[in-house]
This record gives C-alpha cells, structure tokens and sequence, in this order.
C-alpha cells in the first residue's frame, strides 16, 4: 500500500447482550456506505454464531476457521452483496471459533491488513457480550459502536461492556445507538448510561441516534433482504439518518491507522482479559 493512501476507518458494531439489532445495524450501514459510493467490507466477527450470510442470504465459501487454520486465504472467502459491499463470513456453529488464540488471530489480522488497500470502510460486526474475541476485535478498532435498547438488562450489559473494554483495553471513546425506541426514550436511556458512566468511568460516550421499533425490521430480516425506502419510508429514514451521523463522526487521531493499526494494536495488546475479571463493583 502506498504511504500516501489514507488507511480504510474501521468501526467495530457490538452490543451487551444479543437480540438488540446489532447485525441489522451494521448490515444497513454496510448499505448505507455502498450506496454513498463508498468500497466497504464487513466482516461478521460474531464467531461460532454467524449470521450476516444468513440475514443477507448469501452463499458463503467456507467460514473464518478454513481461514486461520490457513486452507483458504481471506479473498477466497468474500462474498460480494448485491447491495454493493463484500462480505467475510464468520462460521455457524463452530465452537473452535468462539475463543481464537493469539496465533489465529494473527492470521486473520495478517489476512485483513493485505487486503486493506481494496477499502475505504471496514464494519467489523461483533458478538454480544464481553467475550475474548469481542474485546479484541472492538480494542483494536478505529471506532467503538454500541447498540442497547430501553431494555434494563441491555443497559446494564452495555455498561459492563463499556466497562471492561475502557478499563482493560484502555478504550476510552464509544458511539451510542439506542435501537427499538422513540426519540424520548432513546434520550432517557442514552441519559441513563451516560450518568453511570460518568459517575464511575473515564468514558466519552456520543450519542448518534435511535431506529424505532417497527414490524418492518422483522419481516426485512425474514425475508433475508435489506430493508426498501419504498416499503418502510419513516424506518428507511431513520436509518439514513442514524448512519449520516455515524460515519461523519471524525475519525480519532489516536487510533486511524485503520487496519495497520489493527494489526499492530492487536499484537501489543495482552489478549488474556477474561469476561470472569469483568466481575465486582462498578
């Protein structure tokens, strides 16, 4: 890659808990991006329970371990999207997946950094909660998305993400999106974790915006299609919106090295924080 290139901007997607649209999300800004003339690749980091290929209805080529194990190479493995984007797929219930060690995850890494060139975005689609691979994945990003909804339990587990990520991988800046509620609630949430977090973290949380609940998000993800302004008007537009937001947000100048930085982060970085020392107080 020349020097003068400016390296892709990577935004990894995760929540606290599963069930809160973070896939929808990150599929739809993946969209979003395309559609605005951008070359995006994302990736689906939810090992072991892969489901981008699904939602889209993809045909994958194999799965991240024939990756790592080194049978494949990643462009062996991308799947084009008629929406205009390229996707890796994860693997689907392949438990080797869940907890890759520090040499599999240097062949991903190594994998991703030669292909960095070919784009401007990267949305790395993480799992749910506060396992290895997501700390490590969302550490060594360029930018930290979080969804939660209304829900306490979704509050709660997004605070124990933010915690553990600021606290053990030094992250300290997240983009908030409150999924599943009108603008009100979406603000009194979003309030609710920025009051906790400033009371116990050392955390800088922007709040994007929120996507309201509506049937048309789950007949979109059934039909395995992206969800059409001509069919869902007011969701399509919220969804531009919350993505307007997102991928204007300037990049950090600490950490946009894009890929290069997420390699060279990831190697630094000690990847033996286990979700047990997340555990005790606030």
């Amino acid at each position: 890659m020349s020097m003068g290139k400016e390296m892709p901007k990577v935004i990894a997607v995760s929540s606290g808990k599963g069930g809160v649209g973070k896939t929808f999300i990150s599929v739809h800004m993946a969209a979003y991006a395309a559609d605005k003339g951008q070359r995006v690749l994302l990736l689906d980091a939810d090992l072991g329970l892969a489901n981008v290929d699904v939602m889209l209805g993809l045909q994958s080529k194999g799965s991240v371990l024939d990756m790592v194990r080194g049978e494949k190479s990643l462009k062996d493995l991308l799947v084009h999207c008629d929406a205009g984007f390229d996707v890796l797929p994860g693997g689907s219930g392949l438990y080797e997946l869940t907890a890759l060690d520090a040499t599999q995850q240097q062949v991903m890494m190594d994998e991703m950094r030669q292909v960095s060139s070919d784009y401007d975005l990267v949305i790395i689609d993480a799992a749910a909660g506060i396992g290895d691979n997501v700390l490590y994945f969302v550490s060594a990003s360029e930018m930290a998305l979080v969804v939660l909804t209304p829900d306490p339990t979704s509050l709660t587990d997004a605070y124990a993400l933010i915690k553990v990520l600021s606290r053990q991988r030094n992250v300290r800046r997240f983009m908030v999106v409150v999924n599943q509620a009108d603008a009100f609630d979406a603000q009194v949430t979003f309030r609710r974790l920025l009051s906790v977090a400033d009371r116990y973290l050392d955390v800088h949380l922007d709040y994007v915006g929120h996507l309201p609940y509506t049937t048309d998000v789950r007949r979109t993800i059934q039909s395995q299609s992206l969800l059409k302004a001509q069919d869902a008007p007011l969701t399509r537009q919220a969804l531009d919106t919350l993505y307007e937001a997102t991928l204007s947000r300037p990049r950090n100048p600490s950490r946009n090295g894009g890929l290069q930085f997420f390699w060279e982060h990831s190697l630094n970085e000690g990847m033996n924080v286990t979700p047990a020392e997340s555990k005790g107080g606030v």
